[in-house]
């Protein structure tokens, strides 16, 4: 009969009623995944750090892009006009002959990304940075570059670089050494 009962999955007289895990084993796990979790977390933050950042670029990448083909739909010069306003980075396309100042309508950027202390090569009035599209979409006046940073500590470069007078745009990212003409997001 006990061996009946052994079979069955059933304890006999001699054997415990108890069945899982001992708190030594419990603690031993939640330690290993703190573990686990504390080696994780700086590279996972790491990677939407980067990708907010990427998002911005492409962002104002896109815009800059919407701006000259309006340009050349319109049949009328248009801006592409970027600010920093309370934190909070903000576009916006209009008519060459409108203020920036004057436009209603900002849209806004990812939040937590900045405009970068460095390599913001756009003409600038009053704190705007802007670029000019003529009607076939080509750049009036100065050529330069957007460039866009993580706030805080953690600091990332990523940038659109307006490169030809005939209205070439391109994407780029922030490196440690400067190339040729001083520029660090190139």
């Amino acid at each position: 009969m006990t061996q009946y009962l052994r079979r069955l999955g059933k304890p006999s007289a001699g054997q415990s009623k108890a069945a899982g895990f001992t708190l030594t084993e419990g603690l031993v796990v939640a330690v290993i995944v703190g573990l686990l979790l504390a080696i994780a977390a700086p590279s996972f933050f790491g990677f939407l750090q980067q990708r907010k950042i990427n998002i911005a670029r492409d962002m104002v990448y896109q815009a800059l892009r919407v701006t000259q083909t309006d340009a050349m739909q319109q049949r009328h010069d248009r801006r592409f006009s970027i600010r920093e306003r309370n934190g909070q980075i903000e576009w916006a396309n209009h008519a060459d002959t409108t203020l920036a100042t004057q436009v209603p309508a900002w849209q806004p950027l990812v939040e937590g990304v900045v405009l970068a202390n460095i390599d913001n090569t756009l003409a600038a009035s009053g704190g705007i940075h802007y670029v000019k599209f003529d009607m076939y979409g080509n750049i009036k006046g100065q050529l330069g570059t957007v460039t866009v940073a993580m706030s805080g500590p953690n600091i990332t470069h990523r940038c659109v670089v307006a490169s030809t007078m005939l209205g070439a745009m391109r994407k780029g990212k922030g490196y440690t050494r400067a190339n040729d003409n001083g520029r660090f997001c190139y």
